[in-house]
């Protein structure tokens, strides 16, 4: 079983190919702009490193954000698009919960940051189980400090561009003993593996479960409700 992951939704877009549990290869990309010039390029360049064929791909799985609001629209299309030329189930994950999966082995709580501007982060808080992720704390946006400081106070491990953002910050509210990742969350990897677990798993689907997953409105709607 072959998966693609995709993943636009942070200026660190990536694609990858996974065979059951297997990384087959993945392209990661952190850049300026919007991804809709490069995701196909990336995923044909992919694919041909692979040695593989777009036909061999039997799931998909994308980042339904939060993040850029170009980035998100580009690459859940797109794999809508995939899904539907290719009849096959394409299963959406949350930004912020592919980020803590990426970092599950660490043994530590974490804490994914995603710089949402206007002073904000995107932001949650996970642990692990034996079944999957828990949630300690649901994802919202809001100021960073608030966040920072309803953290618990024991070692947690914290990611994404907003830890690169608030880096001082974060130096100031936590204490030592906290892991910072700041380096680019490249999640194609951690999306295709997950796909070809929700399908083991025979994990109900639909393409209008491929939501962005905004968390709050955009600048032009918060201009319309004022």
């Amino acid at each position: 079983m072959i998966a693609l992951g995709v993943d636009t939704s942070t200026p660190a877009g990536s694609v990858a190919l996974a065979e059951e549990d297997r990384i087959l290869g993945e392209v990661n990309l952190a850049a300026g702009g919007h991804h809709q010039e490069r995701l196909l390029r990336g995923v044909d360049l992919l694919l041909d490193l692979a040695g593989q064929d777009i036909s061999r791909v039997e799931v998909l799985g994308v980042g339904l954000g939060p993040g850029t609001f170009t980035g998100l629209r580009i690459g859940i299309a797109t794999v809508k698009g995939l899904a539907l030329a290719r009849g096959i189930p394409a299963y959406g994950l949350s930004t912020l919960q592919a980020m803590a999966l990426l970092h599950r082995g660490t043994g530590l709580p974490v804490a994914p940051m995603i710089d949402a501007g206007r002073r904000e982060v995107y932001a949650a808080l996970y642990d692990f189980e034996e079944k999957g992720l828990r949630v300690l704390r649901e994802e919202h946006s809001g100021p960073p400090q608030e966040f920072l400081e309803a953290l618990p106070p024991g070692p947690v491990l914290l990611c994404g561009d907003g830890t690169r953002e608030y880096r001082d910050l974060i130096a100031r509210v936590r204490a030592p003993g906290d892991r910072v990742e700041a380096g680019p969350c490249f999640l194609g990897s951690t999306l295709a593996l997950w796909a070809v677990r929700r399908l083991r798993e025979k994990s109900f689907w639909t393409l209008g479960a491929l939501k962005p997953n905004y968390i709050r409105p955009s600048d032009a709607e918060a201009r319309q409700r004022t």
